[in-house]
């Protein structure tokens, strides 16, 4: 079996756990083996938000439990064995925060940001009139910034879309939207709050000034919030006027040990649902069964921190995103960053780097890194120094 090149361990590793060899398997050795591949990578792993940021050891009572949140927020599945208390209790926190109205919201837990964009983008498609061969008539926009999920569910869902320009710093080119408008179509607009390479936040207001300049009244606004809805909300900075839905991951900015997400969004009457007797419930939700230990541990990290100690980790967590700017810039590797971002800027290092650090690059000549809540400033400092010594070498050659 082919190894991929820098990570000698794979090739090992997925012939170890095959069933399919016809040799017998240890299976101690293969589960031994796949956590120290993780420990491994631990420390050197700050390109990408993910957690955990806090200690969720009050939870392991909740890990050999099966906890299937299936059906509607609202309603609890027979059994018992669901969550759904408290991904009620999220779900409203969530609408709250992002400014929803308090007597119209509708909110469903994901299985994380691409399930809760689809979700976005799946109920926008509803809203407008098919043509007579069962095609949307609405036309979907979406930033060259936008998660990769979002083309990916826009082809899944057969919806006609455009591919926005951003500008230098990776945010939506509103005068490229303007002139790409499609005269008369409904428009299905993806704005981010935390595009995944720089963390540029597109702003919901220019969008509609460019619907309202082009005489687009029929639109439908859904932000991937995934990564920075959270923090920029606690300090009063998302714009969620005029936005339909918002959706996010858990395992970003709340740090949870677990993959899951939400949306929340406005106009719960628009929503298509129906009662299913097999579960006793309403199902109005994007997908079916769905785990709820993500959504208890969500909703834990919240009701253990609380919106200060949240607003004091996003705080915490952009001071130490400066200091890996100032000191990248200080040794002649340039970097730079949004003011509220937890994300560093630079350019793509030497192979050198990258055999050693799992960066995350772009095509044009950018990685960044991500100091996230659960990112020290050891991390950093050591991280740092590899890129001196990179430098060092290179302007003694």
């Amino acid at each position: 079996m082919n190894t991929p090149p820098g990570d000698p361990g794979v090739g090992w590793l997925d012939e170890a756990a095959s069933l399919i060899s016809g040799n017998p398997v240890n299976v101690d050795e293969v589960l031994g083996a796949t956590l120290a591949q993780r420990d491994g990578e631990a420390e050197r792993h700050m390109f990408f938000p993910t957690g955990p940021a806090g200690n969720f050891g009050a939870m392991q009572r909740f890990q050999d439990v099966l906890w299937n949140n299936i059906g509607s927020a609202g309603s609890n599945p027979p059994g018992g064995n669901h969550t759904k208390s408290l991904e009620r209790a999220l779900l409203a926190w969530a609408a709250r925060l992002f400014g929803l109205p308090a007597d119209d919201w509708w909110g469903n837990a994901t299985t994380g940001g691409t399930a809760g964009n689809r979700a976005g983008l799946l109920i926008a498609r509803d809203r407008f009139p098919r043509t007579p061969y069962g095609m949307t008539t609405a036309v979907a926009y979406y930033s060259a910034a936008a998660h990769y999920s979002v083309p990916k569910m826009l082809h899944e869902l057969n919806i006609p879309a455009v591919r926005i320009h951003t500008d230098a710093y990776g945010e939506m080119d509103y005068g490229h939207l303007a002139e790409q408008l499609r005269p008369g179509a409904p428009a299905i607009i993806t704005v981010t709050a935390g595009t995944t390479m720089t963390e540029a936040v597109d702003d919901p207001g220019k969008v509609h000034a460019v619907l309202d300049a082009g005489g687009i009244e029929d639109r439908y606004v859904h932000c991937d919030g995934a990564l920075s809805a959270i923090p920029l909300a606690l300090d009063g900075a998302l714009v969620t006027e005029g936005v339909d839905s918002v959706s996010l991951s858990g395992y970003k900015f709340l740090g949870t040990p677990r993959v899951g997400g939400l949306i929340v969004g406005r106009k719960a009457a628009g929503r298509r649902s129906e009662r299913v007797s097999y579960i006793s419930a309403i199902d109005d939700t994007p997908v079916g069964s769905i785990d709820g230990l993500p959504i208890a541990m969500m909703w834990y990290t919240v009701a253990t921190q609380g919106e200060h100690g949240l607003r004091a980790q996003a705080h915490a967590a952009r001071r130490l995103a400066a200091y890996a700017e100032n000191r990248l810039n200080a040794i002649g590797w340039p970097a730079w960053r949004h003011p509220w971002s937890f994300t560093v800027v630079f350019p793509t290092p030497p192979a050198s780097i990258q055999q050693r650090w799992p960066l995350a690059n772009d095509t044009i000549g950018q990685s960044h890194l991500i100091c996230m809540p659960r990112t020290s400033r050891e991390q950093v400092d050591a991280f740092v120094s590899a890129m001196e010594a990179v430098t060092s070498l290179q302007a003694s050659a």
